[in-house]
């Protein structure tokens, strides 16, 4: 009867998961069609689009870079629309290879730009980025009229933009009820414009060049390099691509590339990883030194109420269960690191272990005390009639039985003090907590790494509460 019922059970939540995973997706699909552009472009109107966005590229204070534009020619062929909230224009282009001009005069035209540099400084006047880009300006226009013209065909993207998220993009633009704005990545721009990204990225990087037959650095010339480099300067058109998904798979897109940012971009996830080591490391032994001196401490009270020795003993363990339980942990670990083992030079891990063992040994001592006050006062009288003193009657049968009574509750000792450990970051130690604030400072999400953090220790915490149920479920057998 039993198995006909669990079998039911099954069967029920089965088909509730399954029932739960057909409405996701159906809303999903629904979704994903309700995603379709709403407006319908004309190969006119997208010509005029285009031509609007890529106006607003060059700064207007770079000849160069405008030259470049004005000499370049963009067509749109045909327009279609994308798998989301986009359309695709593809067109065609024309436009100066700007990037084999520059290579093939760099030099030289370095060098001119270089002389009236020293010729500024030499003469007393000031000289600056503004004053070297007019003159570089000049002598680039007139060799780039005269460069190779190359063409090709390429796409170029179009989203439809929300209107939250369009009030922060300088290229929105609106287009009847919906705001339009051109996708301009590093790619699109160095095509149709003759790479002219990559002959700004050189100039502004450019160390040394040839100078009257010889190297010449200017590495530490910074207003001659930004003053170069101005010539070429275009706007931040290359921001972060509109995301034009359906709603569901929106989420999903802007989980992931949060993921990315903190953990997978240059191997952030490291940060937890060491991080989560040192924590281990931390807890495993300050439990073990916890459950020493929690067993020392447990044994003195037991005695001194079993026998009435060990007084002084009594008292001092008394005072230090009183100061360890009644003040807080974080308290207690700043106290005991800048006040008494940072003058001495005592490292920060040391002092979290020494810390989290002295407080995890008052809860220890406690849980002991309780066992062994449990243990019937009978066994300690047989142990005496055999011949036992009270130290062996103590370790060869009560400590064992108060052990083996008090050991779940040792075990979940053990998963607080896990969880306490996360304090072990005011001190600056490098634990998982440290390693999520170390990411969070770097990708400036808060979201990521705390939600990261406190999964991997509640993970943590599952795992070690299934291993207590465990050990309590085989005690159990074990007094059967």
């Amino acid at each position: 009867m039993k198995k006909d019922e669990k079998k039911k059970k099954l069967l029920i939540e089965a088909i509730v998961i399954i029932a739960v995973i057909l409405v996701f997706a159906v809303v999903v699909i629904v979704d994903t069609v309700r995603s379709s552009p709403s407006v319908d472009l004309t190969v006119e109107q997208a010509q005029t689009l285009l031509d609007n966005t890529f106006e607003m590229v060059p700064n207007s204070v770079a000849l160069t870079a405008n030259h470049v534009v004005e000499e370049s020619e963009i067509t749109v062929k045909s327009v279609k629309n994308g798998n989301g909230k986009e359309i695709i224009f593809e067109c065609t282009y024309e436009t100066v290879d700007i990037q084999s001009v520059y290579s093939e005069n760099k030099d030289n035209l370095f060098s001119s730009a270089y002389d009236f540099y020293r010729a500024e400084k030499d003469a007393g006047r000031m000289v600056n980025a503004t004053k070297i880009r007019q003159n570089f300006d000049n002598g680039f226009i007139e060799v780039a009229s005269k460069g190779e013209k190359v063409s090709g065909e390429i796409d170029i993207y179009v989203y439809e933009l929300e209107e939250a998220a369009a009030e922060e993009d300088a290229l929105a633009m609106p287009f009847e009820d919906t705001i339009l704005r051109v996708y301009l990545s590093d790619e699109v721009i160095n095509t149709v414009f003759g790479g002219l990204l990559n002959v700004c990225n050189d100039a502004i990087n450019t160390k040394e060049f040839s100078y009257n037959g010889e190297t010449l650095s200017i590495m530490n010339l910074t207003t001659l390099k930004r003053g170069i480099s101005d010539c070429f300067s275009i706007r931040n058109f290359s921001i972060d691509k509109p995301d034009s998904s359906a709603y569901f798979v929106s989420i999903w897109n802007s989980f992931c590339d949060e993921f990315y940012r903190n953990f997978i971009k240059n191997a952030q996830w490291s940060y937890l990883a060491k991080g989560l080591l040192t924590t281990i490391e931390i807890t495993l032994l300050a439990a073990l030194f916890g459950i020493l001196i929690g067993f020392i401490c447990a044994i003195v009270r037991c005695t001194y109420e079993k026998t009435g020795k060990l007084m002084i003993l009594d008292q001092i363990v008394r005072l230090y269960l009183t100061v360890i339980r009644g003040t807080p942990l974080m308290i207690q670990l700043m106290i005991i690191y800048f006040v008494l083992l940072l003058p001495v030079g005592i490292e920060k891990f040391p002092a979290a272990v020494l810390c989290f063992s002295i407080n995890s040994g008052a809860y220890v001592a406690e849980i002991v005390r309780g066992g062994i006050m449990s243990v019937d006062g009978g066994q300690i009288e047989a142990g005496r009639s055999l011949g036992l003193n009270y130290i062996l009657t103590m370790y060869h049968i009560v400590v064992p039985q108060a052990f083996k009574a008090v050991l779940p509750s040792l075990a979940n000792e053990f998963i607080t003090l896990l969880k306490e450990s996360s304090v072990a970051f005011y001190i600056g130690v490098a634990d998982l907590t440290q390693g999520g604030l170390k990411i969070r400072s770097i990708t400036y999400s808060n979201f990521m790494p705390l939600i990261a953090v406190a999964v991997i220790y509640l993970v943590m915490v599952l795992i070690l509460t299934r291993l207590v149920g465990v050990l309590e479920r085989r005690l159990r057998k074990d007094e059967r």
